[in-house]
Order: structure tokens, then sequence, then C-alpha cells
């Protein structure tokens, strides 16, 4: 397994969200049952991910703190630190340099969520790189609001462009990217766009040079939200409840992926329960004991 860190940029002011994050921070806003920040931290856990780094805004550390700990309970390992100033993704790598160190890590927006049976299987896929880079890619109507990734018939990336008015794919690179210890160093070398933020696709297009990144397209079963507005979140959260009622399975349960990981025993799973308030999720994950 190559990627054994993982980091999650949750240092956005969600501003397109306010009122609601005048006074709530957006990766605690929920998305149906569960907090949007679950979603992120079960995307690292799927992938195999145990220490994790989450990037914050000052005022929110304490809320992170209390709501994550060090880990244990779920037997991973968390560290944080923080974002004085909303000057884009990239910023994560320099932010998160000391923990990345010289290892490969994956970096996940808190507000992307991922919902579909084979979403697992690519990244396992992904963990299987050697070198290098990646991105997922997924297919959606509207390009434009996203980078789009061109590639040829043999799935080689020919060209990344982000939000262009004349998209040249309907395949868009959502918040979820696997990089080495170069990323540091390339997003340290980046100037200010035109809006006065670090951009990701730059990144991307220093490891696409030098023929360093790799596209793993997300197969048509998984459905992709970027919760950063009120219709998405709507959307995910009713696509959420109506996925779940159906499979009969919680997605984004940070408590039951670290017990099918057999990251915890049952015992600790129980415990994770009984320290959950009355509610409609303890509920269901009170029959996983049974």
């Amino acid at each position: 397994m190559r990627y054994k860190k993982g980091i999650i940029l949750a240092a956005g002011k969600g501003t397109r969200l306010s009122p609601s994050t005048k006074i709530i921070s957006k990766p605690f806003l929920p998305v149906f049952d569960k907090p949007m920040i679950y979603y992120a931290l079960s995307t690292l856990m799927n992938a195999g991910v145990k220490k994790v780094l989450f990037i914050t805004r000052e005022e929110d550390l304490v809320s992170f703190k209390k709501l994550f700990g060090n880990g244990t309970q779920l037997g991973m390992r968390f560290f944080y630190a923080i974002q004085k100033k909303p000057v884009g993704i990239p910023d994560a790598m320099i932010v998160g340099s000391r923990f990345i160190g010289k290892d490969p890590f994956i970096l996940a927006l808190a507000d992307n969520i991922f919902v579909g049976k084979t979403f697992k299987k690519t990244l396992s896929s992904i963990q299987k790189l050697k070198s290098g880079a990646a991105v997922v890619s997924v297919k959606t109507n509207n390009p434009t609001k996203s980078a789009v990734i061109e590639t040829n018939r043999n799935g080689i990336i020919k060209s990344i462009t982000e939000k262009p008015n004349k998209p040249k794919s309907k395949d868009t690179i959502p918040g979820l990217y696997f990089y080495d210890k170069n990323s540091v160093q390339y997003s340290k070398e980046l100037k200010p766009s035109d809006r006065g933020e670090l951009e990701i696709v730059d990144v991307h297009k220093n490891y696409l040079n030098n023929g360093e990144l790799k596209v793993f397209p997300l197969k048509n079963d998984v459905k992709w939200y970027d919760t950063g507005d009120a219709e998405e979140m709507l959307t995910a959260s009713n696509f959420i409840s109506k996925y779940q009622s159906q499979k009969k399975r919680l997605i984004g349960s940070i408590e039951l992926l670290a017990l099918e990981n057999k990251w915890i025993s049952k015992k600790q799973f129980s415990t994770l329960i009984q320290n959950i308030p009355n509610s409609q999720y303890k509920e269901t994950l009170k029959k996983k004991l049974k």
C-alpha cells in the first residue's frame, strides 16, 4: 500500500452556504445523517489510510479536536494544523509539509463526497501505483465548474484546463488527489493566479509535464457531490438517504468503517456507539452489533 497518510483540507469559510456558516463551520454541517467531514474522512479510510492531518481555520480547531480527538478511538492517528489564510488548495501541501515529510499522501477536500460500490476498488487500484501522482475523473453535465481533463484513446492525459468556457470533454477532476513529496516543492514555486490564489491545476500540470500524472476514471455507479452550496448539499442528502435505505448500508460512517477495516474490536465499536447521543444514526449503528 503506497498511500498511508492523508490530508483533509477543511479551512474554507463556506460563504456559499451563508448564513449557516456564520455560526457553524462548513465541514460540520449535516449531509443527511452525519457531518459533511465524515464523508471525506471515510474516503481516506476506504483507501486504507490511518494517519490523517486535518487542516482547519484557527477558530474551528477546538471543535475538530472535540469531534475527533487523537483518532485512537477509531484505530487511527489524527493531527491538526491551521491554515491562516484561504490562499488556495496547494497551500495545504505547504501547511502540511512537516506531516508529509518524504511520504506519498492523499489530499481530500472536506466538501467532496463519493458514493458507489466500485469506488473502493478504484482506490485500491491507485494504491498500487509505484511513483508519480494521480487524480480521479468523473463525467459531469456541467464541466465548466471544475478542471476538465482530456485523454486519448489509451487513457493518457493530453490536457487539463481549469473551468474552461469550451470544455474538450465532460471528464472533470473532483477534490481527491494522490501525490508524492514533490507536490510540496511544486506548491511552493507557484505564483497566485488572477484571482489571488494558488491553483491546484498548476500542481497537476507540473506532474503532467514531467510525465508523472495518471488518471483513474470513476465507474458509472459512483456519484460525486461537491457540497459547497445548498443545492448540492440537498441533492447529496436526498441521494444518500435513498441509497442507505435501498442498500441497507451506511455511507460515510467512520465508526462502521473502523470496525470493517478491523482497526477496532466489536467491543470498542460498541463503546463508540454508547457515546453517541440518541439518534437515527445511533440506532442504525446498533443494528450492526446484532
